[in-house]
């Protein structure tokens, strides 16, 4: 996902050499829910990235039933990047295809696979295209691709560890008992 790419290249200082871009979604159009888990606004840690660097925020919030939307707020002044997300129920689980919202419609499409560490603890693994760069240039060759290397972590980049943000919910408790 180039959009991807740059976005942590500007928010948190990486270079990745892979490219995370595809032609196709797993599926074109959207049939899996949206995972409730992970809706709400999240501060994003890159895995690489320098002990000084700024934390990125990334929100997310439902579209429709089937699609979500992602926004990065880099931690500079780097304008935002926004996804549309939908998730793929493939063997093996689930992916999500995520494409850059772009007025004409050209952007390209990622992968990404996410687990929860714990319940507002978030990793987020992106899906490289150099393993696929073979495969006929067709959604259903891609998807079964896909299928069939889905559980090897070699196709996989760590792209970043998020923490849920907790709204807030009110003024702080006391530090002081009162007697």
């Amino acid at each position: 996902m180039k959009s991807l790419r740059v976005f942590l290249m500007v928010a948190s200082g990486l270079c990745f050499s892979a490219c995370y871009d595809f032609d196709h979604p797993l599926d074109p159009t959207p049939r899996v829910p949206v995972d409730g888990r992970l809706t709400g606004v999240w501060r994003c840690l890159a895995m690489e990235k320098d002990v000084d660097e700024p934390v990125a925020a990334l929100t997310i919030s439902r579209r429709t039933g089937q699609v979500a939307h992602w926004t990065f707020k880099p931690a500079t002044d780097e304008a935002l990047v926004e996804f549309d997300v939908h998730g793929s129920t493939v063997k093996g689980g689930q992916l999500l295809n995520a494409q850059e919202t772009k007025a004409d419609g050209s952007g390209k499409w990622s992968f990404v696979r996410y687990t929860f560490l714990l319940p507002d603890v978030l990793r987020l693994q992106v899906v490289k295209d150099e393993p696929f760069e073979k495969v006929e240039e067709s959604a259903t060759a891609l998807r079964k691709e896909v299928e069939k290397r889905r559980g090897d972590p070699n196709i996989y980049d760590d792209f970043s560890v998020c923490i849920r943000v907790k709204p807030s919910e009110g003024p702080s408790p006391s530090p002081t008992p009162h007697l």
